[in-house]
């Protein structure tokens, strides 16, 4: 499989923001965020659905290649099969139904759109061999792995990442929240102000506030991160 780097998938997510802002619906007025419907949508030929995925939430989007029959909840009493047509993104429901996930929907919808226009940009790569998985999953609680275990997800979250939040967004709205210098510290207990700065970006650019955090300290902008768990910088470690 076809192995890139992320300064290729930056130019890849370049190439696909600078079309994006040729759009109709775009073009010619003011942007502060990217809207993943209309890239997906409007930009690539892709449909969007939304279905209840799983029983326990475990799953939040799929896409496919390929045309290919799948079970979802439900389907079980009346027999009936979804058809993903590989033009397809299957979001969860409940993502969209939640305001307070709308961060989480827009990125899962930028992820398997990824996925999607990594086949589009390399047709041999991606889907050509008969062993390969017919069906992508963006599942809930991904565990990060270093070393990376499965490339083809790691690419489709990298650029995913870019195009959610090019460059030229993030510090428009770092801008625009007056952090221009970065965030020292990103902590809502011990740096109360800063942590609401971050906050209105994320209301802001449409994304989650782990999304933006790790955005941010790709491109420097973040010193130290405290965001899943303030209570850690006092922490004391024994020797």
């Amino acid at each position: 499989m076809k192995r890139l780097s992320r300064k290729d998938l930056e130019v890849i997510a370049n190439r696909v923001i600078r079309a994006y802002m040729k759009l109709p619906e775009v073009a010619n007025q003011p942007v502060y965020r990217i809207y993943p419907e209309i890239l997906a949508e409007s930009l690539l030929g892709l449909k969007i659905d939304y279905q209840h995925l799983s029983f326990d939430g475990s799953i939040l989007g799929m896409t496919s290649y390929e045309r290919i029959g799948i079970e979802l909840p439900g389907c079980d009493d009346s027999g009936e099969v979804y058809y993903l047509d590989g033009k397809t993104v299957l979001i969860e429901s409940d993502l969209r139904e939640c305001v307070e996930q709308n961060g989480r929907r827009n990125f899962t919808i930028m992820h398997e759109t990824s996925h999607q226009v990594l086949k589009m940009l390399f047709p041999q790569d991606y889907g050509a061999k008969p062993h390969e998985r017919p069906i992508h999953f963006c599942k809930a609680n991904t565990v990060r792995r270093k070393p990376i275990s499965d490339w083809e997800e790691w690419q489709s979250n990298a650029l995913a990442s870019v195009m959610l939040l090019p460059k030229r967004l993030v510090e428009q709205a770092m801008r625009l929240f007056d952090v221009q210098g970065g965030i020292r510290m990103l902590n809502k207990i011990f740096a109360k102000e800063e942590y609401d700065r971050f906050v209105g970006m994320t209301e802001l650019l449409g994304c989650s506030k782990t999304a933006l955090a790790i955005r941010m300290k790709q491109l420097g902008y973040i010193g130290m991160d405290y965001l899943d768990n303030p209570y850690r910088l006092l922490d004391v470690e024994e020797y």
